[in-house]
This record gives C-alpha cells, sequence and structure tokens, in this order.
C-alpha cells in the first residue's frame, strides 16, 4: 500500500480543481447583508438537494453555498496551509444542539462559497450562517451526518464523465474520457468528498490512509474492489477512492460508477468510458453514440404512446393515456466528455442514477439544463399519415418528455392516435433541413406483467420487473423516481436491460438513492416506467443536412408508486 499511496500525491488534477470554484456574476453593495439562498447549501461534488438521501452533508467534507452579498465581488480562493476560519473578511458557523463549529472556507465570492465542514461538527439537524465585513446571513438549515459521498465530474454538474484517473504508471494517470478509455480489470482513481471525518486537523494536508467507513463500489452494474478509500494528502476535504474495474464490467462510453457508504447512503454516479483495448469508446446498442461524440447533425424522430396507471393519491384508479410525436434534430458539439441525460446511456445490464433540484414529473420538469451546448435544426413542420391519424399539432412537453431528449421540439396532439402498423412522418422543410419523409413500423404493444398490482416498492430490497411480447433482438429502458415536494428535489435512476431480456432486477442501491414516499402521499410523486424503443438501432433517416438520425416507435408503460 506504501507505493499506492505515494502514487496518490500526484493525481490530483487542475480540472478538478476548476469544478471547484466558478464565480458568480454579482456584485456587493455597501453595507448589505449576506443572505443564503433557500435550499441551496450543497456537497461540493454532487450537488444533492437536501431532500434527497445524498443530500446531507458529511463531517470533514467541501460543500458549496450560495446566495447574494456574501463575501467579496472578485472571487478569494485560499492560496497555501495552514487554512484559517476566515477570508477575505468571510466566515461561516454551524451549530447543532446548542454547540458550533467555524467552518474553513477555501473560496469567497459574492454568489458562492465553498468551505470544509470540520471533522468535529455535531451530527444532526443544524443551522449555518455566513458573516461577510461583520454583516450576518440569514440562518439556513442543514442536516450534518458521518458520511455521505458525493463524486466530482468534470463538467462540475455532479453527473456525467467523473473525475476519474486511469491508473497506467505512477508519473502516468490521464484523465479518463471518451477517447482516452479504461479497460477491464483496469485501476482507476475517483475523486469526491464525504467519506466521512478524520482525526488530524482539517486545516493541513491530511494524511494518506483509508477511513473506517465501509465503501461499496459499482461499476457498470457489477461490484468492485476497493483498495484505497480516504482523504487525498494534497488537499483538505477531498476524497479519493481507488478501485479496479471488474474484469466481467460492460463496455461503453457512459459506464455509470457510483458508490455507497456505511451501508446505508448511495453517491451519485458519474460514468467512466470503458474499452477492452483502450480504444476510444463505442456503443453498438447505441445508434447516435458516434455522432454524439464526434459532433455534427443528426437527432431521432419518435412516435411515442404512453400510458400511466395512477391509483397513489387519487380518488379512484384511472389510466392516463396519451399519443404524441416529438423531434429531436441537433448539430452536436462532439469533444471526450460529452454528455446529455437519458441520451448517454447507460451499458445493457446496468443503472445510473440522478438528483437535483426541481419536479422532474411536473408539467415544467425535466432535467435543469441541457449539459451540452447544442443548435437544433429547422425542419419545418410535419404530417404523418398510414397507422397514425390526426394533426400534428404543436404544445409545450411535459417533464416525463425529457426521457425522449432532453429540450425536445415535442407535439403534444389534441386528437392523435398511433396504432400498430405502417406510418409515414413528412416534413415540409426548414431553413437547415429540406422535405423529407420517414417510414417507421409499429409494432404491438408489449405487456408489463403485474404493472397494476405493483404499489408499493421496498428501498431495501432489489426490485424485478418483468414483461413479455417483446419484439425479437428488441431491449427495454427502465425509468423510476421520487420527486420529494416540500424539498421540490429529484431523484431518478434509469437502467437498461440486455436485449432479449424479459425481465430486470434493479439493485437496492439504486432503490435507497430515491427519496422515501412521504406520509402524505399528496407530498410525493412517485413514479415508474418501462419504454421500448423499436426497432433498438432505429430506421436511418435519410436527409440533406442531417448526417446521422434515427426513427422510433415508442411504448412508454408507467405506474405511480410508493417507495417505502
Amino acid at each position: 500500500m506504501s507505493g499506492l499511496n505515494r502514487s496518490l500525491n500526484g493525481v490530483y488534477s487542475r480540472r478538478l480543481q476548476r469544478t471547484l470554484i466558478f464565480i458568480a456574476a454579482a456584485g456587493v453593495a455597501f453595507g448589505q447583508a449576506p443572505r443564503i439562498f433557500s435550499r441551496a447549501i450543497f456537497n461540493a461534488a454532487s450537488f444533492a438537494p437536501a431532500g434527497v438521501p445524498g443530500g446531507s452533508i458529511a463531517q470533514g467534507s467541501m460543500l458549496s453555498i450560495f446566495g447574494t452579498n456574501l463575501g467579496p465581488a472578485k472571487g478569494v480562493p485560499a492560496s497555501s496551509f495552514p487554512l484559517q476560519t476566515s477570508l477575505s473578511g468571510v466566515s461561516l458557523t454551524f451549530t447543532e444542539g446548542g454547540q458550533s463549529v467555524n467552518l474553513i472556507p477555501l473560496y469567497v465570492s459574492a454568489g458562492q462559497i465553498n468551505a470544509i465542514m470540520p471533522s468535529n461538527a455535531g451530527i444532526g439537524l443544524g443551522s449555518l450562517q455566513v458573516t461577510y465585513n461583520n454583516l450576518k446571513s440569514n440562518f439556513s438549515p442543514m442536516q450534518v451526518v458521518a458520511s455521505s459521498f458525493g463524486i466530482f465530474a468534470v463538467g462540475g454538474s455532479g453527473m456525467g464523465p467523473g473525475a476519474v484517473h486511469n491508473f497506467v504508471t505512477q508519473a502516468n494517470q490521464p484523465l479518463n474520457s471518451l477517447q482516452t478509455t479504461a479497460a477491464p480489470g483496469d485501476t482507476v482513481t475517483i475523486y469526491g468528498t464525504g467519506l466521512g471525518p478524520i482525526t488530524a486537523p482539517d486545516n493541513v494536508a491530511p494524511p494518506a490512509g483509508s477511513l473506517p467507513v465501509t465503501v461499496e463500489a459499482w461499476v457498470g452494474g457489477q461490484t468492485a474492489s476497493v483498495a484505497y478509500s480516504g482523504r487525498s494528502p494534497c488537499c483538505s476535504g477531498l476524497d479519493q477512492i481507488v478501485l479496479n474495474i471488474p474484469k466481467n464490467v460492460p463496455q461503453g462510453c457512459w459506464v455509470p460508477i457510483y458508490f455507497r457508504t456505511a451501508g446505508a447512503v448511495t453517491s451519485n454516479a458519474v460514468t467512466v468510458a470503458i474499452d477492452p483495448k483502450r480504444a476510444p469508446c463505442s456503443d453498438p446498442n447505441n445508434p447516435l453514440t458516434h455522432i454524439f461524440t464526434t459532433g455534427g447533425t443528426g437527432g431521432t424522430l419518435r412516435l411515442t404512446k404512453s400510458s400511466v396507471h395512477e391509483d397513489v393519491a387519487t380518488l379512484a384508479p384511472v389510466d392516463a393515456a396519451t399519443d404524441m410525436f416529438t423531434y429531436d434534430l441537433r448539430n452536436l458539439p462532439g469533444g471526450p466528455f460529452v454528455f446529455s441525460p437519458l441520451l448517454s446511456q447507460p451499458p445493457a445490464g446496468s443503472c445510473t442514477v440522478f438528483e437535483f433540484a426541481g419536479d422532474y414529473w411536473g408539467l415544467n420538469g425535466g432535467f435543469p439544463s441541457p449539459l451540452v451546448q447544442v443548435s437544433y435544426l429547422d425542419t419545418g413542420t410535419f404530417t404523418a399519415s398510414g397507422s397514425v391519424s390526426g394533426d400534428l399539432a404543436p404544445a409545450v412537453s411535459g417533464g416525463f418528455g425529457a426521457f425522449l431528449g432532453s429540450n425536445l421540439s415535442p407535439y403534444f396532439p389534441s386528437q392523435l392516435t398511433i396504432n400498430p402498423g405502417t406510418a409515414k412522418l413528412t416534413s415540409n422543410g426548414g431553413t437547415d433541413v429540406p422535405s423529407f419523409s420517414s417510414t417507421i413500423t409499429i409494432p404491438q404493444p408489449f405487456t408489463w406483467t403485474g404493472r397494476d398490482e405493483l404499489t408499493t416498492i421496498p428501498r431495501s430490497q432489489p426490485l424485478t420487473l418483468s414483461w413479455t411480447g417483446l419484439p425479437s433482438g428488441q431491449q427495454m429502458s427502465i425509468l423510476g423516481g421520487n420527486v420529494d415536494l416540500p424539498s421540490n428535489s429529484s431523484a431518478l435512476f434509469y437502467c437498461v436491460a440486455p436485449v432479449g431480456a424479459s425481465s430486470f432486477v434493479i439493485p437496492n442501491a439504486v432503490l435507497e438513492f430515491v427519496p422515501a414516499t412521504r406520509a402524505d402521499l399528496r407530498a410525493s410523486k412517485g413514479l415508474l416506467y418501462l419504454v421500448n424503443s423499436s426497432p433498438g438501432n432505429g430506421i436511418p433517416v435519410h436527409a440533406s443536412g442531417i448526417k446521422t438520425a434515427v426513427a422510433l416507435a415508442v411504448y412508454m408503460f408507467g405506474k405511480t408508486v410508493i417507495f417505502q
């Protein structure tokens, strides 16, 4: 282990440092007291909201605080050890059970503070207060726990390609990317914060050594052995986990990694690119991966039949059905770290997880913003014929529409009917793409076995879902999660079953990621969807101005549930 510990000292990446710091565009007016925004204290790596299981702040971890007038207009980072409890006139105090501790600021600005919660902070619900130039902020509630691990992502959002370094030699540990992949059996180092307290001071470079907390790891749905789980010797509050990628791990561009600490709290998920030959990644089951990673014009046309059986917090069971057409045609930038939630699919047989503030299932729900800057193509308007009847009239996308692609150009028609058979979609052309047409074969719907009887889901146990009638060679996607309305927090899981499978088991570590349903069922929104896109790789769309696009028929069957 001594050789491993020595190698850890050189792993800390400047790229990771940049994920910790950004300057909010906010000025400080003289004499104005600092103010912490509501629900605006997060783990500095995962940015998990307070209403989800991973949303508490661990002893000894780094946290991010957002507000106004929190510090100087120009951001100031801490520059040397020993770190102090005051930085550029900013200090922070956490009080729990009548006992107060001073946080250690790492970066201060008007809009954001990054700081370390001391290892000796009290465990429980307390309050945080910021003082800037002797002016005190409001008290903001926060929960402190012994451990709650968050993983840093390259994009600084808590999702997508992670701060994962491939171990080649002690002197060569490149950042994993879609171009610089790891192979099954390789060793990687993952950076995060929140493993738990240390006995040494928090304001100096911490000693190396694994912490006593139990750490479980999953890569692509496979359990992984952990060789080291403790502080990074370079940096206060920064943790690193060294693990061996399982030899049976699935390959892909966005293979999820997540952890569970103390057998209780599941971390956020980030992705790692894996290829058996350490070549640039590929994903044979996702027809859009190549265009998404290399850049160019592409996307999807989808005819979707959606039905949700609602029997939680309702006076009587009801089936809410919608037929819809959506298209998502973009100019994609490509790059080694591109990622878009739900479009960057996990490999078959695995699950990934997401958490963020907001109501995902709400009318204006979905992911907060695209993680890839894109420009959408003007293709004109569409008409349909064949087994599709009714006008394609424009309307506003609901939250579940984000599953079909973030920021879609959607059509929710008032009288659209989609039936099994052959449908033809025709565009009259726009400024970016001239007129074209595409034909989709719509199969018979699959059957979700026991859907209407599934109501309560114990999060401590694996959940097996089954179905029949899936077309040959197809695969099932599973989307589920819960919204905690009082805290305005969402946590989701997204799983992909192997091709040809008729069932899938969602691990309890994934189910534990979502918040439990509240006693007042109206205060939560638990939903589970089975989704099949046919054919699996789509029907190629041939149109001038579009490099790679596919047309799909989608069945999306849902059920309201209680997460226990």
